[in-house]
């Protein structure tokens, strides 16, 4: 499951965008989960681009789905500007991954050995 902890409205949480949530994404936002990502990094997001990620997000994560709603409307006022950065997170893990997909960091490859017996010529 791709999904990422964040520390939001006061509490830590699950955020989870599985299949079901992103197809509710794509019906709230009116575009795939990989355009409102788009969107939410180049600045043109519309609020549900903002909002939508971090309910269905919490709700994938475990919280029911009145508890999350309950959330956003207590905490996700305007400006939405500072809410723009969850809701990237959210929907980047959902499509390329997220911090319980790997125990390694993004990016990160093993190191060869010293001694140079990972490099064999002709390999």
């Amino acid at each position: 499951m791709r999904g990422v902890s964040l520390t939001w409205a006061g509490g830590h949480h699950r955020f989870v965008l599985d299949i079901d949530q992103l197809r509710a994404l794509q019906q709230y936002c009116d575009a795939g989960p990989n355009w409102v990502l788009h969107r939410l990094t180049n600045g043109q997001w519309l609020v549900d681009d903002v909002v939508q990620p971090i309910r269905l997000g919490l709700e994938g994560g475990g919280l029911a789905a009145e508890e999350a709603e309950k959330l956003v409307r207590l905490h996700v006022k305007t400006p939405l500007a500072p809410f723009v950065l969850p809701a990237r997170v959210i929907v980047a893990a959902a499509v390329y991954g997220g911090d319980d997909d790997t125990d390694d960091a993004p990016g990160e490859q093993t190191a060869p050995k010293a001694d140079g017996a990972d490099f064999q010529e002709g390999k």
